[in-house]
C-alpha cells in the first residue's frame, strides 16, 4: 500500500487499472486536480480506452474531455467507498468541467470499477 498520489502510488495504480477488464466502450480523457494533501494541489490524468484505464499520471493532460476538481479528503473518501462519485458531484464536493455526460453517465461503470480497485492499494 503506497501514500495516496505518490510516485510508487501512480506505479501500482497503472498496473492495478492496466489488469482490470474492460467495462463498456467509453473512451476519454480525464485530469483530476486534487487539493489539500500532504503535498498541496496534485494534478493527474487518466486515459481512458474502450472501458479500460489505460494509464494515469501525474501532470495535466494536454486536451481533457474531463476535469474533476475535488478535495483530497474528498478523494479518499471516494477511493474507500465512504462517497459515490454521483453523489459528490451532486453535493458539489466534486466539480466538473468539460463533458458532463461522459462523467455521470458514460464513464460510471469505469469509474466505479477503477476506484474500487485501487482502494487497496492506497494509504492517506
Amino acid at each position: 500500500m503506497s501514500q495516496f498520489l505518490s510516485e510508487e502510488w501512480f506505479a501500482e495504480a497503472t498496473a492495478t487499472l492496466a489488469a482490470l477488464p474492460s467495462t463498456g466502450n467509453a473512451s476519454a480523457v480525464l485530469q483530476y486536480a486534487i487539493a489539500g494533501g500532504p503535498d498541496g494541489k496534485v494534478t493527474c490524468h487518466a486515459v481512458i480506452e474502450g472501458g479500460v484505464v489505460t494509464g494515469i499520471a501525474p501532470g495535466k493532460a494536454d486536451s481533457p474531455d474531463v476535469v474533476a476538481t475535488l478535495t483530497f479528503d474528498e478523494a479518499l473518501a471516494v477511493l474507500n467507498g465512504a462517497h459515490s462519485t454521483d453523489a459528490s458531484f451532486m453535493r458539489g464536493a466534486v466539480k466538473i468541467e468539460g463533458d458532463h455526460v461522459a462523467w455521470l453517465l458514460e464513464l460510471r461503470d469505469v469509474r466505479e470499477a477503477a476506484f474500487a480497485a485501487l482502494a487497496p492499494i492506497t494509504n492517506a
